[in-house]
């Protein structure tokens, strides 16, 4: 194995794993929001959802994707709408906190929720920066083993050992802001900025 390449791609996930992107952003804003420990299942999934298509570009999705690209265009709207509809969900809680005002707040917050494992799973399908680590990996690093089940098998633990903490780090951070953001008409606010970041990411999904 060429250690230069190998370490070469540690350097390349730690950078892009640390980075804030829609996951970080999202992970850090529901911790701090509904805990660490509730937003596990969050993390979770994003590592499940990433490696899976982190498979699907060492065996050939990019090959796929361009002889029917028509399928990247529906995964892409119906994402954005789902989006949508979660950023509508925080949104509401928020105005609903408003008006309730900061003692009824924590009675009124949960109509918001954090993600579910599968759905931060899923969202990876449609996450613009998980799906240019996965095919930037998948693309360079193919040096680095003869075969594309070796190959994964590096790709993944890789990413198992220097990616999932860095997005454990950004839940930590989330779960240090939870005592000054997340309690009465703070809440408030924490629901329209996940709202604001989900409608971010939407427009990033839809240019790309």
């Amino acid at each position: 194995m060429d250690m230069a390449l190998l370490a070469s791609l540690v350097t390349f996930v730690v950078i892009m794993s640390v980075t804030p992107g829609p996951n970080n952003l999202m992970m850090m804003s529901s911790s701090a929001l509904f805990g660490i420990r509730a937003t596990l299942p969050h993390w979770l999934g994003v590592n499940i959802g990433f490696n899976l298509l982190l498979a699907a570009s060492v065996f050939g999705l990019g090959e796929l994707i361009e002889r029917f690209p028509v399928m990247l265009d529906l995964v892409r709207i119906g994402g954005a709408l789902w989006l949508a509809w979660m950023a509508l969900t925080f949104a509401q809680a928020g105005w609903e906190i408003g008006r309730a005002g900061s003692r009824a707040a924590p009675a009124k917050a949960d109509r918001s929720r954090p993600f579910r494992s599968w759905e931060a799973a899923l969202f990876q399908t449609i996450n613009p920066k998980a799906i240019l680590m996965a095919v930037s990996t998948a693309g360079a690093y193919v040096a680095l083993a003869d075969t594309p089940v070796e190959r994964l098998g590096i790709f993944i633990i890789t990413f198992i050992l220097f990616g999932a903490p860095c997005g454990l780090m950004w839940i930590f951070v989330g779960g240090g802001l939870k005592r000054f953001l997340a309690d009465g008409v703070s809440a408030r606010w924490l629901n329209y900025a996940i709202a604001a970041i989900l409608l971010a990411t939407i427009g990033l999904i839809l240019a790309a």
